[in-house]
């Protein structure tokens, strides 16, 4: 992760942390719950596009905005990702 030194980085990095917990805590119990899901990550994916365009996100990033319907079918899967998603938002918090 490059290093967070502007007071825009700075501010990418808060609203990305607050919105990636966010969408953590979101159920992913059934396929409307990835439904609202998606919707709720392209919102944040287009703020965060429109708000920060220079700021980068790790590659993991990605896949999890991409992979709700792994998630809402294989448990483990989801569990992996949060873990490596909440080990992104602390480094991004620091």
């Amino acid at each position: 992760m490059a290093a967070i030194d502007s007071a825009t980085d700075k501010a990418a990095a808060s609203f990305l942390a607050s919105e990636l917990e966010r969408l953590m805590a979101l159920p992913l119990e059934t396929p409307d719950d990835v439904a609202r899901w998606d919707v709720e990550c392209a919102k944040v994916e287009t703020e965060l596009e429109t708000r920060f365009p220079s700021f980068g996100v790790e590659h993991y990033v990605h896949h999890f905005f991409t992979d709700s319907d792994i998630r809402q079918r294989d448990a483990g899967y989801q569990q992996r990702q949060h873990q490596v998603i909440s080990d992104y938002v602390r480094r991004l918090r620091h």
